[in-house]
């Protein structure tokens, strides 16, 4: 009688389930989780900050270990790769938002969110002190927290192919930056302190990468001299894989020059670069005067597949991301697509191809 008893007790409440009070317990684990050490028990706070930027952009997972792919070690987060990058090891749908609570992950090393539609950081990211790289490329970001410089021992930073036009201040705070890659942005400026970081302005790693690099932006005047005189001043890598160096040059046509802002002379809209692409491709358009500009994509029988600019806009040069998504994130099917530019009584349509 005693050892049925014992047994019911057992099967009722499971030694297993046993976890620390911060901790929560989960009886199935994905495969996309790695665990270097430690058990079923999760640190809640890491939890709940996944559960949070699934809800906040409407993800579909049914569990919060399934989002990207996670490592853990002695039940904290260490290492999330959620990229967009339309296979397994990334995100299922694109990610618009980072919940305020980001600041928790406090053990977290490495992020990865390439891909995604993210145009800012909430001002908790300052709090991922022990976060040592970074990969938030081919975003829309606009701005970085101004206490970015926090992350001090952040050893890569990857912004390219951004919308920054600016670094805060604090950046020069970022003490172990080894790699800085800010290639694609529209910054006009980096402040000036950006030399008193021990970054290799020159050279490249063993595998050909370089440390440093910062071309197609719009840095015309007042550029700091570790900069300016940076083997890698006008370097980009290619935007889809990474795989290779490419010579981008500073767009001043773009600057301002003798205290004149050179705008276009016309709207227009440009094929895009590359065409046909797989699986993105970047628009670019030119606005004479502030309006209010549409760039909406079709498929051929005229049905809206994805829109990507409905905003007012300054004059300028302009470019936009399409990474073959719809208005859902949901990747969509190989094909014709046309691209239309909408401001005020303009509109203009183009063809891009998108293979398989």
């Amino acid at each position: 009688m005693k050892f049925s008893a014992i047994l019911l007790i057992l099967i009722q409440f499971p030694l297993h389930a046993q976890c620390d009070p911060e901790y929560t317990y989960f009886d199935t684990i994905p495969d996309n989780v790695n665990i270097i050490s430690g058990d079923s028990c999760f640190y809640t706070s890491d939890i709940d900050v996944l559960n949070a930027l699934i809800n906040d952009n409407d993800l579909d997972y049914n569990s919060p270990l399934e989002l990207g792919t996670q490592t853990w070690f002695s039940g904290r987060l260490k290492i999330l790769v959620a990229g967009n990058y339309g296979n397994s090891s990334g995100v299922n749908d694109t990610i618009f938002t980072l919940p305020d609570s980001i600041g928790n992950w406090d053990q977290l090393s490495s992020l990865y969110l390439e891909w995604n539609r993210i145009e800012s950081l909430p001002e908790s990211f300052n709090q991922l002190t022990n976060l040592q790289s970074f990969y938030i490329s081919n975003n829309q970001l606009q701005y970085l927290p101004n206490d970015f410089g926090n992350l001090t021992i952040l050893y890569l930073l990857d912004i390219g192919y951004n919308e920054l036009d600016s670094l805060p201040a604090s950046f020069c705070d970022l003490s172990g930056l080894t790699y800085l890659w800010a290639f694609n942005n529209t910054l006009s400026s980096v402040p000036a302190c950006i030399c008193s970081l021990d970054i290799n302005w020159n050279d490249m790693d063993a595998a050909w990468y370089p440390y440093f690099a910062i071309g197609g932006n719009q840095l015309c005047d007042d550029v700091p001299e570790c900069v300016a005189n940076s083997e890698h001043f006008h370097t980009s890598l290619d935007q889809f894989y990474y795989s290779f160096m490419v010579t981008d040059s500073q767009d001043c046509d773009a600057a301002a020059v003798g205290g004149d802002l050179i705008i276009p002379e016309k709207i227009h809209l440009f094929n895009p670069y590359p065409n046909p692409f797989n699986p993105v491709t970047r628009i670019l358009y030119d606005i004479p005067d502030a309006s209010f500009v549409t760039i909406t994509i079709y498929d051929l029988l005229g049905r809206q597949v994805r829109t990507l600019v409905s905003r007012y806009e300054e004059p300028g040069f302009k470019s936009i991301v399409w990474n073959a998504t719809n208005n859902r994130g949901m990747p969509v099917s190989a094909g014709m697509y046309l691209y239309s530019i909408k401001a005020d009584e303009f509109r203009q349509t183009k063809k891009m191809l998108l293979l398989k």
